[in-house]
């Protein structure tokens, strides 16, 4: 009779374990597909993962108390569900760490593309500094045979620039 009851608790708790795993599941899905904005339902899944874990641990326990009126296959069962259930709950930590992975990449891509922006501007503003230093010649320099060969490989640059940048999926 007491071995029956810690049996039903125990199948239970599995049931419990089966569908904090599904739900983990579902998760690392919608983390690998950009749909997990927040981490709101990562903290629901580990904190039934960690009631879970609480309440399989006092299971554990009661097992322990009781083991001489027990078969040890009872104590081995719920030994190895509990187990089960601390692994489920580290794993459910490594949702955030994945979470958090993704959530860098993202900001990784557009932090590449505004430094490529910004190097492709890069010789523009050299040229825009040099002649802002005398704005009065500016007119008369831009048509001097000076100003072609100064600006030429500037621009040449920043179109190679933004060609490379594109080929290598930067832009």
């Amino acid at each position: 009779m007491l071995q029956e009851l810690i049996y039903h608790f125990a199948i239970m708790f599995g049931s419990e374990r089966s569908a904090l795993l599904s739900a983990y599941e579902e998760l690392l899905d919608k983390i690998s597909e950009g749909k997990l904005k927040d981490t709101t339902e990562i903290r629901k899944v580990r904190e039934r993962a960690a009631e879970l874990y609480s309440d399989t641990l006092s299971l554990y326990h009661i097992t322990r108390k009781l083991s001489k009126l027990l078969e040890q296959d009872v104590l081995a069962d719920v030994e190895f569900s509990l187990s089960r259930v601390e692994s489920l709950l580290t794993r459910t930590s490594d949702l955030y760490n994945i979470y958090l992975t993704e959530v860098q990449n993202e900001l990784n891509v557009v932090i590449k593309k505004l430094t490529s922006i910004s190097f492709i501007f890069l010789p523009i503003t050299a040229i825009a500094s040099i002649y802002a230093v005398s704005f009065q010649s500016v007119l008369s320099s831009l048509l001097s045979l000076g100003a072609l060969e100064f600006t030429a490989p500037l621009v040449v640059l920043g179109v190679v620039l933004t060609v490379y940048l594109r080929k290598i999926n930067w832009l």
